[in-house]
């Protein structure tokens, strides 16, 4: 909804009216110890994220949800991606027959013991260019 692929990920009216979390189902998040709206760390053997986590029911449980095309921020110092980006997580995997395998992996969650994630709305606006 906030964007079409990456493009539009740099509005900040769409960054409020829709936030990119990473959606976890509630029992999940119980056993993890993680809370509505808290900063989850979410790694593969690709990469490392942090996003904060939205609770529903309405996630199979031990699957988690990303949006997807979220503009990378790596912070240079731990090579976490601290905007969510999917493809951080993702390696291309051929799978034939004209398609690819980009959206579906392995990860890890849990619960981030750092300091707590700023709200994408109040990112500064990158230009990239």
């Amino acid at each position: 909804m906030r964007r079409s692929h990456s493009t539009l990920d740099n509005v900040p009216w769409l960054r409020e009216q829709w936030p990119s979390p990473i959606y976890i189902n509630t029992s999940d998040a119980k056993r993890l110890d993680i809370k509505q709206g808290e900063t989850v760390l979410v790694t593969s053997p690709q990469g490392k994220i942090l996003r904060p986590a939205l609770v529903t029911q309405t996630m199979k449980p031990g699957v988690v949800a990303l949006p997807h095309g979220s503009w990378t921020n790596v912070d240079e110092t731990t090579g976490i991606d601290m905007a969510g980006a999917d493809n951080t997580l993702t390696i291309q995997v051929p799978t034939g027959l004209g398609t690819s395998g980009w959206n579906t992996m392995l990860c890890n969650i849990e619960k981030w013991h750092g300091e707590q994630l700023t709200d994408d709305a109040r990112l500064p606006q990158r230009i990239i260019g």
